[in-house]
């Protein structure tokens, strides 16, 4: 089968990018013809040169609205896929979405499309958008199938009606096993505390670093990976709150396979997610996850069994879960444990790529 992914940015690596990475990696394994398409080129677009993968920019296509750029990108993706002449368009993320499931249509091409979260709610506060529902709605029209990475996703959509639910389908998210091997037990004590995730409003740095602030007479470590417009303000926070020889913060180059094989716990405090293929990271790792539960967060992480998850912005819930886990490298052990276990029997690349090839296979036959 010939497969064009389209994505919106290259010049970021988030859970978007991941998931197209291990899912063209899997399909070229199975002998498939896969191309992807991005807008700006940088880590991601260099990634996909060093796994070989083909990559094709669409100069015009950008993250913000800008009318004349969008109906230049439709224009340049038209000409693309007329020159590709893939089997399916998979569009993925809302600007790319919409334009590919557009430009898809009109070389009368099937397509399917995978959100990574839907934009119609402001992350921040969980309130829908209007405009962005309506586009939404629109745009759901123009493919065959939508793929949701967790169920929360495929509830959320049949919600807004953004496309007919005998449409919605879900794989979750996936990675491939790594032959990294762990360097420092997640029983070691002190344990080294790990949160990947961008400085922006959808993730939730404050209430981590007001829930650690409390926790000042146990011995433990902070490493923040990522980057972003607020991380201005959580360096003054952390400072307020006397955590700055406790933490450090690294950009998103690091290498985040080689820390999680070094640290004992895995945090993600956020107020919106899909399925973050960061906890899948983590329990791939043997890591315990404490997350704060909300989107499909939940359909990963078993509380108390691999990990525990906590109400969203509750600061003395997730300190008291991070005292739990801090002084008790047995629960650690085995929640790390039980994690590595789940995600080997459902949330490998391989159980993606087969999931999501069926998909692949409805949506041509619907065509």
């Amino acid at each position: 089968m010939k497969i064009v992914h389209v994505l919106t940015r290259g010049d970021v690596l988030g859970g978007a990018q991941s998931h197209v990475r291990e899912l063209a990696i899997e399909l070229r394994r199975r002998g498939h013809d896969v191309t992807v398409i991005t807008g700006a080129p940088g880590i991601f677009s260099e990634q996909l040169r060093q796994l070989g993968i083909p990559w094709l920019q669409v100069k015009s296509l950008v993250r913000p609205l800008r009318p004349h750029l969008d109906l230049a990108a439709l224009v340049e993706l038209c000409h693309a896929f007329r020159h590709l002449q893939p089997d399916l368009v998979c569009a993925h993320t809302a600007k790319a979405g919409s334009l590919a499931r557009a430009a898809a249509r009109l070389r009368r091409i099937p397509s399917v499309f995978t959100p990574h979260g839907w934009s119609m709610v402001n992350r921040a506060s969980l309130r829908p958008i209007p405009i962005y529902c309506w586009a939404e709605a629109v745009a759901g029209r123009l493919g065959a199938r939508v793929i949701n990475v967790c169920e929360f996703e495929r509830s959320f959509a049949e919600q807004f009606r953004v496309c007919p639910a005998n449409a919605l389908e879900v794989v979750h998210n996936g990675i491939a096993e790594t032959a990294l091997v762990r360097r420092r037990p997640v029983d070691a004590q002190p344990p080294v505390i790990v949160m990947v995730a961008r400085f922006a409003s959808q993730k939730d740095h404050g209430t981590l670093l007001q829930a650690l602030s409390g926790l000042l007479n146990m011995d433990w470590r902070l490493l923040l990976v990522g980057t972003g417009e607020l991380q201005p303000l959580v360096i003054a926070q952390l400072n307020t709150l006397g955590l700055g020889s406790r933490i450090r913060i690294l950009p998103p180059e690091t290498d985040v396979g080689h820390l999680l094989m070094e640290a004992q716990i895995f945090v993600l405090s956020t107020h919106f997610e899909a399925l973050p293929i960061s906890i899948l990271e983590a329990m791939r790792a043997g890591m315990p996850v404490l997350a704060t539960d909300v989107g499909g967060i939940s359909e990963a992480v078993r509380h108390n069994e691999t990990g525990l998850l906590v109400r969203r912005g509750d600061i003395l819930s997730l300190r008291n879960a991070l005292a739990s886990m801090i002084s008790d490298p047995t629960l650690r052990l085995a929640m790390g444990t039980a994690g590595r276990t789940r995600w080997t029997a459902q949330f490998t690349a391989t159980t993606m790529a087969t999931r999501t090839l069926e998909v692949y296979q409805r949506a041509l036959a619907i065509h």
